[in-house]
Order: C-alpha cells, then sequence, then structure tokens
C-alpha cells in the first residue's frame, strides 16, 4: 500500500472534492413494506442542487445507486450532460459487510453496468451505501479491482455505530490487490485529541453549525489535504415523509434538514470544489511517492 501526497497548495487554492450519494429517501430505510410503497421524490432534491451547484459552476461526483438509476433514467442523463463524474453507489442500499463476496460482486457488477448504460459512460468510481466497507468487508476492494473500478470512497476512518475503520489512515492510498490495483479515498476526518472528528457532511454538516464546518474545512486545508465532501439529494428535499425510524437513524436522516440548502449554499461560496475523478487523474495518482 503506498500513500498519496498532495501538492502543497495555498489555502485558498485547495481545491475539495463534492460528491452525492444518488438515493431516494426510502432506499435506506430498512422496512421492506415503506420502501415498495414510498413516493419517488428524487426530483425534488436532485433540482434543487444541480440548480446551485450551476450557480456556483461546480461540478461534483455523483455516486448513483442501481435502483435509484433504473427508476430516474432522465436524470441519470441530465447529470450526465451536465458534466458530472458519475459512480455507483451499489445496487441495493445493504450494508456491504452483510452480504456475501458472491452477492457483493454480482449486485456491483448489476449497478454498473445499468448506471454505465443509462449514463452512456464508463463507470469507474464506487462507494458503499452507508460507508461499509469496514476491517470485516476489506475483501471488497478486490472484487472493485477486479470489476475494473479504479479507485472507491467507502472507508471513513471513524468509530460509527454502522460503520468506520477508526485506524486507517486519513489519506488517499493505492491499495494493491491480487486483482489488480484500486485507490481508496477516504471520507475526511480532524484530528481532536486521540480521535477522529467527521466532517465530511452528510448528516455531519446538518448537525454541525456552520461555523464548525468552515473550521474543519480550514483544518483540513492546512494539513495540505483536500475534504471529500458528501450530500444526498432527499437532504434538500424538506417534504419527503416521515417515517418510524430508531432513534439514531432518526437523528441522522432528519435533523436540521432545514438547515441544509443554506449552509450548502455557503460552503459553496466559501470553498472551490471538483470531481474525485478529475483530482486524482490530475494530481494523485501522478504524484504518487512511497513512504
Amino acid at each position: 500500500m503506498k500513500s498519496l501526497q498532495h501538492k502543497s497548495q495555498l489555502e485558498h487554492n485547495i481545491q475539495h472534492i463534492f460528491t452525492v450519494d444518488v438515493e431516494d429517501w426510502y432506499h435506506g430505510v430498512a422496512d421492506e413494506q415503506i420502501r415498495a410503497s414510498a413516493e419517488q421524490r428524487l426530483h425534488y432534491g436532485m433540482s434543487i442542487l444541480l440548480e446551485l451547484l450551476a450557480e456556483f459552476n461546480v461540478k461534483g461526483t455523483f455516486f448513483w445507486l442501481g435502483h435509484a438509476a433504473v427508476e430516474n433514467p432522465s436524470i441519470v442523463k441530465q447529470v450526465a450532460e451536465a458534466g458530472h463524474e458519475i459512480g455507483c453507489h451499489g445496487w441495493s442500499h445493504e450494508l456491504v459487510y452483510t452480504m456475501s463476496p458472491q452477492r457483493f460482486r454480482e449486485e456491483t457488477k448489476r449497478a454498473r453496468d445499468t448506471i454505465a448504460e443509462l449514463a452512456g459512460r464508463p463507470v469507474i468510481a464506487y462507494r458503499a451505501p452507508y460507508f461499509s466497507i469496514t476491517s470485516k468487508s476489506l475483501w471488497a476492494l478486490e472484487i472493485l479491482a477486479d470489476l475494473n473500478f479504479q479507485y472507491d470512497s467507502s472507508i471513513f476512518p471513524v468509530r460509527n455505530w454502522r460503520y468506520g475503520i477508526p485506524s486507517y489512515e486519513p489519506h488517499p492510498q493505492e491499495v494493491k490487490t491480487p486483482s489488480g490495483t484500486i485507490y481508496e479515498i477516504p471520507a475526511s476526518v480532524r484530528r481532536v485529541f486521540k480521535y477522529n472528528i467527521p466532517v465530511s457532511g452528510g448528516a455531519y454538516f446538518r448537525l454541525y453549525p456552520y461555523s464548525v464546518t468552515r473550521a474543519n474545512f480550514r483544518a483540513v486545508e492546512q494539513k495540505g489535504r483536500r475534504v471529500i465532501f458528501y450530500i444526498h439529494p432527499w437532504e434538500l428535499d424538506l417534504n419527503h415523509p416521515p417515517v418510524p425510524l430508531n432513534w439514531k437513524e432518526r437523528i441522522t436522516h432528519y435533523m436540521n434538514r432545514r438547515s441544509t440548502k443554506t449552509k450548502l449554499q455557503r460552503v459553496l461560496q466559501d470553498f472551490s470544489f471538483a470531481p474525485l475523478g478529475e483530482v486524482l487523474e490530475k494530481e494523485i495518482i501522478h504524484n504518487c511517492k512511497r513512504t
């Protein structure tokens, strides 16, 4: 495994990475009956998101869930034609470490091929639902390499009730597997005392005051690194229905959704962003050095 070093840049010149986990509001709900009867609302949040990205001239990487892509083929095409990078978020929104390697391979290949056909371009980027490549499912990286994915962004160097590898190095790494090489781009964290604090987006973005998010970005910049920011379209859809969830799921899914759009406008104004693949190709792969 190699460590990938970023070039030193002035703080205000650092270009962070904007990513989107594209799933409808119900795809992450465990109750099958709710999922089966749920109203499809992806277009509401996606419309707001795409308008904001166009307003600030930002391109990002959209990791599409296979189910969401099949349900919204015109939006897949719209995102691709707008110049955004298209990635894969798996087929079903389930934890990788609960799957067998065979099921993971079959579902990931199905999702990759379906999304690529709809987008009209190859899909070489992957992110697992719930960042669920953990120490129990590192075998997935070899399967991804064998399926010709060039990079993955599924590992979160934190301790969380649902995901995380707290000891994982918080910088991009080249991972060599028996099936080939893949680049792992972990979700961003900030080291505070002995702990890694998530700074990447999602529920953390909604729960933190914006002043904390901005400070976290600056702290990462001071280390010469980029923030891997992520968001879900449903976080911008204030009217998707409430459903019964356990308290942890309620916090991560519903809390502070009304702040999402305002905070997103501020972060797009305050910081520069690019798609993951663009930064990886231009700066990370070609500046790979052994540590």
